[in-house]
């Protein structure tokens, strides 16, 4: 017989993870796109926002940033995956704490690589990736949030809410952290408080005798030491759920009540889809300063270069950054989600076509809660011009983005669908289509499907009149070639 060894059982899940190989080419990829692209915005954005440190060390600081994001996410689906299966294992006679020294051994490897891919990025750009203060914070913040990502993974069942939960966390750890300016006490319970600091090179100052680097330290052995006496827990647990169906009188009414009580297992996507635009939206319109910034505008068929307010730039650009981010991930999860009972409905009288108009009204209806919402919030700090227009243009980049998601959850996955998801709305409307680092997006820019919406509403958000006729049109060709080809996948994954 053979002996269960921790090594043994790490070298076969991380050889589990490397049977789909764009998963081991995202979790490289990913990281290096990310600081290849976003290193110079985030830099000049922090020093935007009057963050202590240099250009140069925040640039550094995204080596930390993708590595913990990637980390955090590849380790969580590494537990929600295969809760089931440990639980039988550890039966077996490996034994929980075996199976869970292995598991966090595993994830710790996959840590490392997203290090590793997020280093080589950083040294193309600077030579602060051979320093060891930032290689090693990089490690750490790697392992930080692996322990988050365990964590999340052996309490939260939905991979959804589970997902959302890490991704959001990150998105508040950095864009609130020291390197943007967050001086709050509150601020320095995030998890990258002190690795960015670290990173960065810029003394807290809090951080007791243990200093920075040592705080550090003391974050990702406390996150690790948390994950294992969780998933200890949740390993030697046997649960069982039974869920019961009820029968509707009409088709589409069935279908309906079925993606209805799908939405309400997704507790934590309403949360966020509430919750994320009214803090992160309010908590970036009032850190951003009212200082002048050129804004590319087309009036009365001229096109111009006009001066406007940063914190309104921010406050208009937030909204559809947001509703993005939503929008794709909903797309990708409710789809997902429901491939198994929307297969067995093929069975039936029900046509694929009947089964995705179902699934995109579900979709639709959370990017539309997602719109009002961060519209509401921005109403209360800044004024479109023509609110109706600004207002379309953030429902088409929202369902441009959810209809992403449906096509990118099909082919590339759950994990290989949230790197993706977490690099394209960043790098479209974060970066290229973003005022606050170019008046005018980049020549490559224009090829991004949200360059037609965003250009309909930064017209919509500082001219009275409307010239991007020629944008709509881009943007709704956008969105109705995206719509066909989601419905091409999605009757192609339902016929297999």
């Amino acid at each position: 017989m053979t002996t269960i060894t921790v090594p043994r059982l790490s070298r076969r899940w991380v050889a589990e993870y490397a049977r789909r190989p764009l998963n081991v080419v995202l979790l490289i990829v990913v990281p290096v796109v990310f600081v290849t692209l976003s290193a110079g915005a985030l830099a000049d954005f922090a020093d935007i926002l009057g963050g202590d440190a240099a250009l140069g060390e925040v640039e550094a600081a995204t080596a930390g940033w993708a590595a913990a994001v990637l980390a955090g996410v590849a380790a969580f689906f590494q537990v929600s995956q295969s809760r089931d299966a440990d639980r039988r294992l550890a039966s077996a006679g490996a034994g929980a704490v075996r199976v869970v020294a292995a598991r966090l051994a595993s994830a710790l490897v996959l840590a490392v690589a997203a290090s590793t891919g997020a280093l080589v990025a950083l040294g193309v750009r600077t030579d602060l990736a051979g320093s060891t203060r930032v290689a090693g914070a990089t490690v750490l913040s790697a392992v930080i949030y692996t322990g988050l990502g365990v964590m999340v993974g052996s309490s939260v069942r939905s991979e959804m809410n589970g997902s959302l939960i890490i991704v959001f966390a990150w998105i508040f750890d950095v864009f609130f952290g020291p390197a943007m300016g967050g001086t709050a006490i509150a601020l320095r319970l995030f998890p990258l408080h002190f690795p960015t600091l670290v990173i960065t090179g810029v003394a807290s100052g809090h951080s007791s005798p243990l200093g920075d680097v040592g705080v550090s330290v003391a974050w990702a052995i406390g996150s690790i030491s948390l994950a294992a006496f969780a998933l200890v827990a949740t390993t030697r647990r046997h649960l069982l759920s039974i869920r019961s169906a009820r029968r509707s009188t009409t088709r589409l009414r069935a279908a309906l009540a079925a993606a209805g009580r799908q939405l309400r297992r997704m507790p934590v996507l309403w949360i966020l889809i509430v919750g994320l635009p009214i803090v992160f939206i309010s908590a970036s319109i009032a850190v951003t300063p009212e200082d002048p910034t050129p804004v590319d505008l087309v009036e009365h068929g001229q096109r111009t270069l006009t001066i406007q307010s940063m914190a309104d730039v921010h406050g208009a650009v937030m909204v559809p950054i947001t509703i993005g981010f939503l929008a794709s991930l909903a797309g990708l999860f409710v789809i997902l989600d429901s491939a198994q009972a929307d297969r067995r409905l093929t069975l039936t009288d029900y046509r694929p076509g009947e089964i995705l108009t179902v699934r995109m009204i579900t979709i639709a209806v959370a990017t539309l809660i997602a719109t009002a919402v961060g519209l509401a919030v921005t109403a209360r700090s800044f004024d479109a011009d023509n609110w109706w227009l600004f207002a379309l243009a953030n429902v088409i980049v929202g369902l441009t983005y959810a209809t992403i998601g449906v096509i990118v959850g099909p082919i590339f996955g759950r994990l290989g669908g949230l790197y993706l998801l977490l690099l394209l709305p960043f790098i479209d409307i974060g970066l290229a289509q973003n005022a606050m680092f170019d008046a005018a997006p980049p020549t490559w820019g224009r090829y991004l499907p949200a360059y037609g919406a965003m250009r309909v509403l930064m017209d919509a958000a500082f001219t009275p009149g409307f010239d991007e006729i020629g944008a709509l049109v881009v943007s709704l060709l956008w969105l109705s070639v995206l719509t066909a080809l989601a419905a091409f996948v999605f009757r192609r994954v339902m016929t297999r």
